[in-house]
């Protein structure tokens, strides 16, 4: 199992990996949003690959706070193939997301998962990997 950045031949497997999230979208979208976030220096799109597959992803936005000094880091998207979920993939994203936040000084992770019957385990496999519930997200859309 390697845990590493992201590269262009990963296009496929990741926008297989966003459908299964409940995120439809095509290759030529993904190619798109990709390529703007692998500019960003504040962006790491991280990913598990087994057997020449990549089988888990994970989105990461290092950001300032206002409300402690230093960094932080929001996981914006976390998958893993369901194939292979329960065997430590996700885990080991997250252990990657912490060490790209400490060796920015920054000690904290947060993330956002939706209130929905299917989230369920997500929402245990936080619980059990370290997270609090601490908040309730809110989304506003405008044109």
């Amino acid at each position: 199992m390697l845990i590493r950045n992201a590269i262009e031949t990963d296009l496929v497997d990741i926008t297989n990996l966003m459908a299964e999230l409940g995120y439809e979208t095509n290759i030529s979208e993904m190619k798109n949003r990709l390529s703007k976030l692998t500019n960003n220096p504040d962006y790491h799109t991280i990913v598990t690959e087994l057997d020449n597959e990549v089988v888990g992803m994970l989105g990461l936005h290092i950001g300032l706070a206002y409300e402690f000094s230093g960094c932080y880091g929001r996981i914006v998207c976390l998958v893993v193939n369901k194939q292979y979920r329960k065997n430590g993939i996700g885990k080991k994203l997250i252990d990657r997301a912490k060490e790209i936040i400490s060796e920015r000084n920054g000690n904290t992770l947060v993330l956002n998962s939706g209130n929905r019957k299917n989230r369920e385990d997500a929402h245990k496999f936080y619980l059990d990997n370290g997270f609090s519930a601490k908040s309730t997200g809110f989304v506003m859309k405008f044109s």
